[in-house]
């Protein structure tokens, strides 16, 4: 019987069918979507930024070959349900738990929260954020999605949070509604002053997770997991956290 050449690949992979000689599987495929700190998606679909290449030193540490790719993040979704991918980081929710193959936490203490003003009460919920007149959110994005299930619906969206911030500290905005990671990362990026504005409580949890397709194999998954338990043991974690806090 003649296998595909995809088929081939997986099976070696999962170590069911022997490798002939010269044979090389196929590298997984790394990829992000733009969303500092975690990763960045430049001319060429070249990624970069603090979450993509500390995910990218747990892969040369396995032993692992990749190709890396920045997509839109539909299309990184897209390839997760593939066979053959692991995305920089992506949320853990309840209703992907059964999708991926949740490989490491990135990031398990991040949160959604509303940064507004010094000056200006710190916004601590939903309803909260009704009574303003407007909230600077990424478009297209989870955190637009969270705000409009939430029935907040003062909206600004807008491409970039390195906007959304510059419009809230000159008044154009009355707060902002972002990751408490991302806003950090942005706040310190953009140099604007902490005690410029009120970083609000986490309103919703969402633990950030280095993220497989279903199908990759176990020892593969086995091979990232133990180099991320060895970047947390030689300070490798605690360097890239420092990076994005």
């Amino acid at each position: 019987m003649r296998l595909s050449s995809h088929l081939s690949s997986a099976l070696i992979a999962a170590g069911i069918l022997a490798a002939p000689a010269g044979f090389a599987a196929d590298p997984v495929k790394l990829l992000g979507f733009q969303s500092m700190p975690f990763s960045a998606v430049g001319e060429g679909k070249k990624l970069s930024g603090p979450g993509y290449e500390f995910v990218a030193d747990l892969f040369k540490a396995a032993g692992i070959a990749f190709v890396a790719e920045g997509l839109p993040f539909g299309r990184v979704i897209e390839e997760l349900n593939g066979d053959n991918a692991v995305a920089v980081f992506l949320t853990r929710t309840p209703a992907r738990e059964q999708q991926f193959t949740w490989i490491a936490g990135l990031i398990e203490d991040d949160g959604f929260v509303f940064v507004s003003r010094s000056g200006s009460p710190a916004v601590t919920s939903f309803d909260q954020a009704k009574t303003l007149k407007s909230v600077g959110v990424l478009a297209t994005s989870a955190l637009a999605a969270q705000l409009t299930q939430n029935g907040v619906t003062n909206v600004d969206p807008v491409s970039s949070d390195e906007l959304n911030a510059k419009k809230l500290v000159s008044s154009r905005i009355d707060a902002w509604f972002t990751s408490s990671t991302q806003g950090r990362y942005v706040l310190k990026q953009e140099q604007i002053a902490q005690d410029a504005v009120t970083i609000g409580p986490k309103v919703v949890p969402v633990p950030q997770w280095i993220v497989g397709a279903k199908g990759l194999p176990k020892e593969m998954v086995e091979k990232l997991q133990a180099a991320f338990a060895a970047a947390k043991n030689n300070g490798r974690y605690a360097a890239f956290r420092a990076a994005v806090d």
